[in-house]
């Protein structure tokens, strides 16, 4: 990989502690064979937390088989809204192979304050994952969202409000996409339809 690498790309090494398996600082090299999905790509910089939101809206909005979250803690994604849990309620309903898969660092804001999200995962426990990361990569701090492979949404930290939104872009989108597995893989599952407590 070239070394002119975005901004929105970079992440800092040093943060993951030795005894981890380094999760990706930088996506691999583009697929050439990625299949387009027809529509242009688009890429907008993000500056302030409304457009991150605004971003989250879009990408629910053309979501069709998979989401794929990290997020510390998830509490900026408006997932206990009711026109969120509609939008993700109507995502599961549309195909039972749809998933959304989530994986946080600190589970508390799902389990204590998202009570519509815990809602969805007691309806649709077969189609929706969450997980917390183990110890060795806690310190990992940007935020991603994936959704059907093609389209990103990524701030490099999660206390700044600068980002990127990416969509239909198969081929940058994979990177992100090894990179939210290589998060998954160092998590495990932690909240349940039956977690004590909700």
């Amino acid at each position: 990989m070239s070394g002119d690498v975005d901004k929105d790309h970079i992440l800092n090494f040093e943060k993951v502690p030795a005894p981890a398996r380094p999760v990706r600082a930088e996506p691999v090299m583009p697929d050439p064979e990625a299949t387009p999905t027809g529509d242009p790509a688009q890429r907008r910089l993000l500056t302030a937390r409304a457009e991150f939101r605004a971003g989250v809206d879009e990408l629910l909005a053309v979501a069709v088989r998979t989401i794929r979250v990290f997020d510390p803690d998830l509490a900026e994604y408006g997932f206990n809204t009711p026109a969120q849990e509609e939008k993700l309620k109507n995502f599961l309903l549309a195909s039972s192979a749809n998933r959304l898969m989530i994986a946080v660092h600190d589970t508390g804001y799902i389990t204590q304050s998202c009570p519509r999200l815990m809602r969805l995962l007691r309806q649709f426990s077969h189609a929706i994952a969450i997980h917390q990361t183990h110890d060795a990569i806690r310190n990992v701090d940007d935020v991603l969202m994936v959704v059907d492979d093609a389209h990103y949404l990524r701030r490099p930290h999660c206390t700044q409000p600068n980002g990127v939104l990416v969509l239909h872009d198969p081929a940058e989108t994979r990177g992100w996409l090894n990179r939210f597995n290589d998060i998954w893989e160092q998590s495990s599952p932690a909240v349940s339809a039956t977690t004590i407590g909700l």
